[in-house]
């Protein structure tokens, strides 16, 4: 009887350590992630921001041939921000502050 007791004990042991290394990989892995994710959107915004630098006077937004560029471009920062929720206030925007906090 004492010797069940010792191995249900030991694959106790043994299943919990497998699982505290399984969750502390997961937790690496979306913080990879995330940082990836807000990286992208500030890359995004950068380039919108450079495009209408460009595009100062409208011309080529209003342009039939290059106009669906910048519609596609606002298109993905909308999408962008809806999907990446960085307003927590737990959660830096910055991401050397993001960095940084780890």
């Amino acid at each position: 009887m004492i010797y069940f007791l010792i191995f249900v004990l030991l694959i106790s042991l043994v299943t919990n350590i497998f699982l505290f290394v399984s969750l502390r990989r997961a937790f690496y892995t979306i913080d990879v992630l995330e940082l990836w994710l807000v990286d992208f959107k500030g890359l995004v915004n950068n380039v919108y921001k450079k495009l209408k630098d460009i595009d100062n006077r409208g011309i080529f937004e209003k342009d039939d041939d290059v106009g669906f560029m910048f519609s596609d471009i606002v298109n993905i920062i909308k999408i962008t921000n809806e999907r990446i929720n960085d307003d927590d206030s737990d959660n830096p925007t910055n991401i050397n502050e993001k960095t940084n906090k780890n």
